[in-house]
């Protein structure tokens, strides 16, 4: 209680929806309990459901272990913020993920109901991340139990890849995502290899993405309805006109082990630690 008490201090409330604004920053892994977190674990899919089994904070260092297969989002929800995050992979995956290339991400815009997407997840925008396709733009769109759409959207500047799907690239056709009658998109980071496959340890020719076991640094940038995403200080993808603009931040689960040494909100052109971590 103490903890979340401490977060709503740090942020003022958006006049208009409530939602909360950092004015200075907002340390996600202060509490040590993950106390300001709620967690929705897939019961069918997941190793184990238990809190500490899944991610556990040590001397300020978050650990999600892999083991379970949901998120873990925030009690409040945010807008008009610059998110930070520094991240590492670590060795161990699990169950269908064995040898399959290492997943997590950063579910953004989170509204509706938890599990409202396939029962796992949420309706969001997320920032990928997966080894060779990390900062890929994902919109998730759920539904209600009686069927009724939780929509989640954003437009992006985008060019067909070779795989056809799309991939982000500034100045290419401006599309509204997902398109009618489907209620997932994915965007491609603006580099993805095009012979990308989902392996182990996967790297493509022009990835930013440190190694295994090296740290990264992953921006959001969230102004209004802009979305940005950068990766060791390189911008490698967005959008704008996402709607909802504001909502839960939550870390997603999917059996990869991801260290994580910062998880932080800042006021909008209050972080000026620009490039890669050390």
């Amino acid at each position: 209680m103490i903890a979340r008490f401490v977060v709503i201090l740090l942020a003022t409330l958006s006049p208009a929806l409530g939602e909360l604004v950092p004015k200075s920053k907002v340390d996600l892994l202060a509490d040590p309990e993950l106390g300001n977190f709620h967690f929705h674990l897939s019961a069918k899919n997941s190793l184990s459901t238990r809190k500490e089994e899944v991610a556990r904070v040590e001397n300020g260092v978050l650990q999600v272990t892999g083991k379970g297969f949901g998120y873990f989002r925030t009690r409040e929800a945010f807008r008009d913020y610059h998110l930070v995050l520094e991240y590492k992979w670590g060795e161990k995956t699990w169950s269908k993920r064995e040898e399959r290339a290492r997943d997590c991400g950063l579910l953004l815009h989170c509204h509706g109901p938890d599990g409202s997407f396939g029962g796992a997840w949420i309706s969001c925008v997320q920032a990928q991340m997966l080894e060779g396709s990390t900062g890929d733009i994902n919109v998730l769109q759920g539904k209600t139990k009686d069927g009724k759409l939780v929509p989640s959207t954003i437009t992006c500047e985008v060019v067909k890849d070779t795989r056809g799907g799309v991939r982000w690239k500034k100045g290419g056709e401006a599309i509204t995502f997902p398109p009618k009658g489907k209620t997932v998109q994915s965007i491609r980071w603006k580099d993805r290899d095009p012979d990308w496959k989902d392996a182990k340890g996967y790297r493509g020719a022009k990835d930013v993405e440190n190694p295994v076991g090296e740290w990264n640094r992953m921006e959001v940038i969230c102004d209004g309805g802009s979305f940005r995403i950068l990766l060791n200080g390189v911008l490698v993808n967005e959008g704008r006109d996402a709607t909802p603009a504001a909502g839960y931040i939550g870390v997603q689960n999917e059996w990869a082990e991801c260290w994580i040494r910062r998880f932080e909100l800042w006021p909008l052109g209050g972080f000026k630690d620009a490039g890669k971590p050390e």
